[in-house]
């Protein structure tokens, strides 16, 4: 079977094709449409719904390409229908249902937070072993920073997340504070790597929020940064250098600490990682023995949407949908385990 995935979720469009029989991905394609939302400092929804209304046709043209195939050899259709912005993923949406309804083809949703839990078994189309069951699973992106305990494929429960800001957003919210260009926080993470010593991560005690169980928060630690911000000089790198590396060494130690605790709280030895926020370097240093997929499949893109609907056709689970199914969003993701293995 071919199928041909979609993801509109936020501010990329993203379009692959996998081959079930082959188990292997044929095309991989994400138009980004950053430079777009530069000049805002951050995401404009209705922006990026205009942007996915030019750069999704031109993705899946590409993928189809790449693949060396027509619209009318695609199998089934699969496209992310929450969470996200909601103009954003109903571009997707309308636009995967359309190709489906002219060829003749079915078309199934899911769920974009399962596609990003399930990322790390990418490395099955390289013949590679993926990380072995069961894991503690931390989804952690600009807008997500979600823990799971993950039983076996499709079996999964929500542990719990942030109480407010998610670890990418306050990536974001220090970068606008210290007048980064956006998205800050891949330049934070470039600019410290680079840059900074252990002493400019060290001097300013940002707070780590003390949260129960599996949960965390990040709205004091981006007021911290920004007292800070009013008694400090911008124009002095040294200064900004030190306020950015030491924001990014609370954000970083609050995920690394909380995921610790989820192991050895359930006795799970295995640690996964996915989301923009898994390609940040420091991040990864700090837990070497962590699964992460490659850094262009740990941000949004299609080639997850596609290995999950995969999976699901393998068990007999891609169940087609009707035309008039609609976007989410978002959803509570405590549903997430029993919506897992129902499709």
């Amino acid at each position: 079977m071919k199928i041909l995935a979609v993801d509109t979720s936020c501010d990329e469009s993203c379009a692959a094709i996998i081959d079930t029989a082959q188990w292997k991905l044929l095309s991989d394609v994400v138009h980004s449409h950053v430079d777009s939302m530069k000049k805002f400092g951050g995401i404009v929804p209705e922006i990026a719904s205009r942007e996915h209304l030019k750069g999704l046709p031109l993705a899946v043209h590409e993928a189809l390409e790449i693949a060396q195939l027509k619209a009318s050899e695609i199998d089934h259709y699969v496209v992310t229908n929450r969470p996200g912005l909601i103009g954003a993923l109903l571009v997707g949406l309308s636009f995967t249902k359309s190709l489906a309804f002219a060829t003749e083809k079915p078309f199934s949703t899911l769920n974009h937070i399962e596609a990003h839990l399930f990322s790390p078994l990418l490395a099955t189309l390289n013949g590679q072993e993926p990380p072995p069951f069961p894991w503690i699973a931390c989804v952690v992106s600009g807008g997500h920073t979600e823990i799971f305990h993950v039983h076996s494929l499709f079996q999964y429960t929500w542990l719990g997340g942030t109480l407010d800001d998610a670890a990418g957003e306050a990536f974001d919210k220090v970068g606008k504070l210290l007048q980064l260009s956006y998205p800050a926080g891949p330049k934070i993470d470039k600019w410290v790597r680079e840059s900074a010593t252990e002493e400019h991560r060290k001097r300013y005690k940002f707070p780590r929020a003390k949260t129960e169980a599996h949960t965390l928060s990040f709205s004091g630690l981006k007021t911290a940064v920004a007292l800070q911000v009013k008694k400090t000089d911008l124009s002095n790198l040294d200064e900004v250098l030190a306020i950015a590396a030491s924001a990014q060494e609370a954000i970083l130690d609050a995920v690394v600490e909380k995921l610790i605790q989820s192991q050895k709280s359930l006795g799970v030895p295995t640690l996964v990682l996915t989301g923009g926020v898994a390609c940040n370097s420091r991040l990864r240093q700090k837990l070497p023995q962590a699964h992460f997929p490659i850094p262009k499949h740990c941000t949004d893109n299609a080639a997850m949407v596609a290995l999950l609907a995969g999976y699901y056709a393998k068990h007999d689970k891609l169940i087609p949908e009707p035309w008039n199914t609609t976007a989410y969003p978002s959803l509570d993701l405590a549903e997430l385990s029993t919506l897992s293995g129902q499709k």
